[in-house]
């Protein structure tokens, strides 16, 4: 008579042998160990992260982490000789997360997080700026935004797409009549910034044609039209 195997996969055809025993054991052991290392090594990068607006991204990272992990998991499980393989995946999304969860709770708690810290402050057209660029008259609104995207932000290294860079603590957008008649951007910087940065920044923004000037360490409103480019 012959037997169905169309549920085959779905249970084992023969008992484990012990090789197969001693390996499940090492992959749950490998797989608690490796759930906990990875949640405590995100909420570290995660508490060291200077700017509070890219901290939303290391939680979705982390989520989104455990989600893949998961249903990948569910997959292994379906056959029998990938079924530990599986709940290991399963059992490191879980833990990766639910321990960074915790470790940010603790750090939070003991006041060990970065950008808990960032100063919140007042920007505008007359508050001092690090970096004032003017484009060039006849540079749509358009085309400000795409040098925005394309110059000004940057590969995020925590998380999917482009942000301004660690360093940039405000953005203001100053509108021709803000800025003697220029389609213009203001920029303030982090005191810890180094020159270094600030300098290969500085460079990558005038090497753009879309720009004319660019003015250091000036509030907007003080700049007239015979203003001198540092």
């Amino acid at each position: 008579m012959l037997r169905s195997s169309g549920m085959g996969v779905l249970r084992p055809y023969r008992p484990l042998s012990p090789p197969q025993h001693r390996l499940n054991k090492v992959v749950v052991l490998i797989s608690v160990l490796l759930g906990f290392a990875l949640g405590v090594e995100w909420a570290r990068e995660c508490a060291l992260t200077p700017s509070a607006y890219l901290v939303g991204y290391s939680y979705a990272i982390s989520f989104y982490a455990m989600i893949a992990l998961t249903i990948l998991g569910l997959i292994l499980l379906i056959y029998w000789r990938t079924r530990w393989f599986g709940g290991g995946l399963i059992a490191v999304g879980i833990l990766s997360y639910v321990t960074f969860l915790g470790g940010m709770a603790i750090l939070l708690k003991e006041d060990r997080v970065a950008w808990s810290h960032e100063q919140m402050i007042s920007f505008g057209p007359d508050q001092k700026a690090s970096m004032v660029i003017y484009f060039r008259k006849g540079i749509t609104s358009q085309e400000v935004e795409d040098f925005n995207s394309s110059i000004l932000e940057v590969p995020m290294p925590q998380a999917p797409g482009h942000g301004h860079p660690a360093f940039v603590r405000s953005y203001l957008r100053l509108a021709p009549m803000q800025a003697n008649g220029h389609e213009a951007i203001a920029l303030n910087f982090l005191d810890s910034v180094s020159n270094d940065k600030v300098t290969a920044y500085l460079t990558r923004i005038k090497a753009d044609i879309r720009v004319e000037s660019v003015f250091l360490n000036v509030a907007p409103n003080s700049i007239h039209p015979d203003s001198e480019n540092p």
